[in-house]
């Protein structure tokens, strides 16, 4: 047969040794001192025998009443991480967090800003093209994305424009058209790409096209084709970048929204807190900086 050990009573037993007394743990259980003294009588029920050898001036505790109390604070201790741990009140909120690779060189300092404003948050970052990430966020499979989307959505939040600049080498041959490397469809930045070469009725082919950034920048750095980035961020560091009227020929390259997408369900300190932390950390990337939606940043809060 199982003698089961109360918590509660065993928390007794440990606050009467700490305070030093069965009237001060009373007092510091709210408890009465009748209900104190019945807790240590169920625990020598358990035990087989008293608890204490002495509970004059000095506590005096017997031997197997030791070895309860030994035992006694490390199932409080548990018993208090584990209520704390299951709490919902005291879990970090999960939040989900897309960002556009196009805009990695940010995402340090926006999960440092966020992180700032919202501590008890435990943020996983997913990254994709802008299109698929939105599309998760307004399906609630994320709850924040950093997108580069041009079309106006009322679950999006403007954050600014981003600067874009050529990158890649002078094509050598075939003059007249001009070898582009983007990224396959679903892409913001490949459809602002090609209408702006439509719009300057400029030849062009496509001499790469990936389903990815990294594959993009790969092929721009081996001289494959031409492609717009932005212009600050690790791309001016890694990918040639073409100086300004190498090729007269090409438009100026226009900037690009970025907005931050919002799940249906996200709470408006996550939405405040995330908008000032996109603006913080994405300011040298943009040509424009809205202003804030309040006096300042948000304070700190939950989601």
């Amino acid at each position: 047969m199982h003698r089961n050990l109360d918590v509660g009573q065993l928390r007794t037993l440990v606050t009467i040794m700490r305070t030093g007394g069965f009237r001060r743990a009373a007092q510091a259980l709210s408890l009465t001192q009748p209900a104190v003294s019945q807790h240590i009588r169920r625990l020598e029920a358990v035990l087989g025998g008293p608890v204490f050898a002495s509970t004059g001036r000095t506590l005096e505790l017997t031997d197997p009443g030791r070895e309860l109390y030994h035992y006694a604070c490390r199932l409080v201790a548990l018993n208090d991480e584990a209520a704390s741990r299951i709490n919902a009140a005291e879990r970090p909120t999960r939040i989900g967090i897309g960002v556009s690779p196009y805009l990695e060189g940010a995402l340090p300092e926006f999960l440092a800003a966020l992180v700032d404003l919202m501590p008890r948050i435990r943020p996983t970052v997913h990254t994709g093209l802008s299109t698929p990430l939105a599309a998760r966020v307004a399906a609630g499979e994320l709850d924040v994305a950093l997108v580069l989307h041009p079309a106006r959505n009322p679950a999006f939040r403007p954050v600014g424009a981003v600067r874009l600049a050529w990158y890649g080498s002078i094509p050598s041959a075939e003059p007249g058209s001009l070898p582009i490397a983007l990224c396959a469809e679903p892409c913001s930045l490949r459809r602002h790409v090609l209408a702006a070469l439509t719009a300057q009725e400029q030849p062009w082919h496509l001499a790469y096209e990936g389903p990815d950034v990294p594959g993009l920048r790969a092929a721009v750095a081996a001289g494959l084709g031409l492609t717009c980035l932005p212009a600050h961020g690790p791309d001016a560091r890694t990918v040639p970048r073409l100086l300004p009227n190498a090729l007269p020929s090409l438009p100026v390259p226009g900037s690009l929204p970025l907005a931050l997408a919002l799940a249906p369900t996200a709470s408006a300190p996550l939405a405040e807190a995330a908008t000032h932390a996109a603006r913080q950390a994405l300011r040298p990337y943009l040509t424009t900086d809205p202003a804030p939606t309040s006096a300042g940043p948000p304070r700190r809060a939950r989601p």
